[in-house]
């Protein structure tokens, strides 16, 4: 035998699939022995995330596909479940799960109390409604998710998506015989940094905090490490709350907890867009913020 291409296609697909998706695009290239291996169902199962089934019964819309392959791929778009109130992909380099929750799938203090949140859309969000904030001198959002549904022995980020902008004018009028002053652009935000927190499911507690408008001011005289943060798109940013590692043995059951808050200050806080909750493998960002610095 002078080279793999006499091997039978199913051996070569056997070796493809312990590989990574990357690579059999790439040796999918080197042959037709090989193109047909590694568009075979067999070595892309191998590379669809172990719970993608699961996952797929909880779709809010079903997918249409002829192959694994074909699957794969598609999954590497974000797709809508649990009534459109969370959306999961797979990074194409890796088969790394990811997951955004939106901003109904956390709990907000007050969150239904129009005087101080309102639930509206916008065309650059990533859901159909986001969470605008009024005005609180209390600010806290909470959220949790399974990191059953995490791919194994993989680093993740768990990142809030926010972005500032003007208050309503209506702000005035609601709270005036409240005493409570206009805020006629984003205000509330400089006396105090808003803390982020991450609670694993063993009990290990990072907590980070960081200026929302100035975000260079330093928050060490506060007490604690400045969180990292990237510009994504369209106003929005990104705003770290912890990372965290799932255990490579199968043992990932369990919730992973997050916070974002500020009432230490008592000073009222307007103009906050919250668009939910990023949940992605720690290398993907790293990538976007060594981008956002260059």
């Amino acid at each position: 035998m002078n080279s793999m291409e006499e091997l039978p296609e199913s051996c070569i697909s056997q070796i493809l699939s312990f590989t990574t998706p990357r690579d059999v695009c790439r040796l999918s290239a080197v042959s037709h022995t090989f193109r047909l291996a590694g568009n075979s169902d067999p070595v892309w199962e191998k590379m669809l995330p172990v719970q993608y089934r699961h996952l797929l019964a909880r779709l809010d819309s079903p997918l249409q596909f002829s192959s694994k392959r074909e699957l794969y791929f598609t999954l590497c778009h974000p797709n809508s479940i649990d009534g459109r109130t969370k959306k999961f992909w797979i990074e194409q380099a890796t088969g790394k799960l990811c997951f955004m929750l939106s901003a109904r799938d956390l709990n907000i203090t007050w969150g239904d109390d129009r005087r101080y949140w309102h639930w509206i859309s916008q065309d650059d969000s990533s859901f159909k409604e986001i969470a605008e904030l009024v005005a609180v001198c209390w600010l806290e959002v909470r959220g949790q998710f399974d990191c059953e549904f995490l791919s194994p022995g993989t680093a993740y980020t768990v990142s809030f998506r926010l972005k500032l902008h003007k208050s309503p004018l209506r702000i005035g009028r609601i709270f005036r015989r409240r005493f409570i002053r206009f805020f006629p652009r984003t205000d509330g935000w400089d006396h105090k940094p808003v803390k982020f927190s991450v609670t694993t499911p063993c009990g290990d507690h990072q907590e980070y905090a960081r200026y929302l408008r100035n975000t260079d001011t330093p928050v060490g005289n506060e007490g604690y490490q400045m969180t990292p943060f990237r510009h994504v798109e369209e106003g929005w940013m990104e705003f770290d709350a912890g990372r965290f590692v799932v255990p490579e043995d199968g043992d990932n059951s369990g919730m992973i907890k997050f916070c974002m808050r500020e009432w230490e200050g008592g000073d009222w806080k307007g103009g906050l867009l919250l668009g939910g909750v990023k949940i992605q493998p720690t290398s993907l960002v790293n990538e976007r913020t060594n981008a956002n610095q260059e």
